[in-house]
């Protein structure tokens, strides 16, 4: 049986909105503002699963209770907004069992603060095209809930390296060199926590790498009405799997440690690295992302941005023309520099 679940407001049953920054639900009909616990208390007093939500159950599919309209998701959303209404929808039997979160870091910074960093971004750049920027261009600005895994992992990791130390010195006739050949060892018990690799096929490694880090000091409790307001998807990278690029991570992490304990030494070569992972603890976690997609000349540029540090990553294209009249005024700047310097030290042709 499909679910659809809307926080509603307790004074009007408007829907909710959670409010990042102000830790609280907000309701846009009465003005209504709420903390999770009042949230809470609320329900129990009403002591129905209706009143907890806006539920409408159909087994040939998902509708929105506020006007009935059909809601049309992929399998791996679990909370989106009605195209007609805008009421937030969230698909609780997607969110149980293995699907439920064990966390979630909220937004800190909302969807006018997405389009002035990316308006950041773009602004002081000559060879920017002319209407990239337009934000006309934008099909797409969503904040989404982004599925994660995040690992607590130990490694005993080991690296032997061949090294040398060069010494010169000079006597009245002659310059000495002198190399000394070294084994150098280094290893340890390296700890890593809360190592991050997104759990959702769909999204660019790339990208979601880059927009790191989270600050996870910020994870709570998941608790669904978090939520509200956003789109969510559920997790379609297994932990296993997805473990396979978390061990290339640390192991590239350790040896680059390790190598880094070399020192005082001209050349390094490395001749032996090896590393025992122990995973500890794995967690699946929700983490805000503001995604946005511009069109420019048929073609998608893809951005996102950190919906807790607000770090914002994406790709600036380069207007062809401008580079070529840059590149031409140089040149002719630096033939009429030549020519003058050429004129001052007095040379004639």
């Amino acid at each position: 049986m499909k679910k659809v679940l809307d926080e509603k407001c307790p004074n009007c049953g408007a829907s909710l909105k959670f409010n990042s920054k102000k830790e609280k639900f907000l309701c846009d009909y009465c003005q209504g503002e709420f903390t999770l616990e009042e949230i809470k208390e609320k329900k129990k007093e009403t002591s129905t699963l209706k009143s907890e939500f806006n539920l409408k159950e159909d087994l040939n599919g998902y509708h929105c209770d506020n006007c009935g309209a059909e809601i049309i998701s992929l399998d791996n959303i679990t909370s989106t907004t009605c195209l007609y209404c805008k009421s937030t929808a969230i698909i609780k039997n997607r969110l149980s069992g293995i699907y439920k979160p064990d966390s979630i870091i909220t937004f800190k910074y909302e969807k006018e603060d997405a389009i002035k960093a990316f308006q950041n971004l773009c602004k002081g750049r000559l060879l920017l095209p002319k209407d990239f920027s337009n934000l006309d261009n934008i099909q797409e600005m969503q904040g989404l809930y982004v599925p994660f895994w995040l690992y607590d992992i130990d490694n005993e990791a080991y690296l032997k390296a061949d090294c040398t130390k060069v010494t010169t010195w000079v006597d009245r006739k002659n310059v000495y060199t002198k190399t000394s050949f070294y084994e150098v060892e280094r290893g340890g018990e390296l700890s890593f926590e809360s190592v991050p690799n997104d759990a959702a096929i769909r999204f660019d490694d790339t990208i979601m790498n880059a927009i790191e880090p989270f600050d996870y000091k910020d994870l709570k409790d998941f608790e669904i009405g978090y939520l509200a307001g956003f789109l969510s998807e559920k997790y379609d990278v297994s932990k296993e799997d997805a473990y396979q690029n978390i061990e290339k991570r640390i192991n590239l992490d350790s040896r680059n440690y390790l190598e880094s304990k070399i020192s005082s030494y001209e050349t390094k070569n490395i001749k032996e690295n090896t590393n025992q992972l122990t995973v500890k603890n794995t967690k699946y976690v929700l983490l805000p992302v503001w995604v946005l997609n511009l069109k420019y000349k048929d073609k998608i540029y893809h951005f996102a941005m950190n919906g807790q540090s607000g770090k914002l990553v994406g790709e600036i294209p380069v207007d062809i023309k401008k580079l070529l009249l840059l590149i031409f005024s140089t040149f002719i700047g630096v033939i009429v520099l030549l020519l003058g310097i050429f004129l001052l030290l007095g040379f004639r042709w």
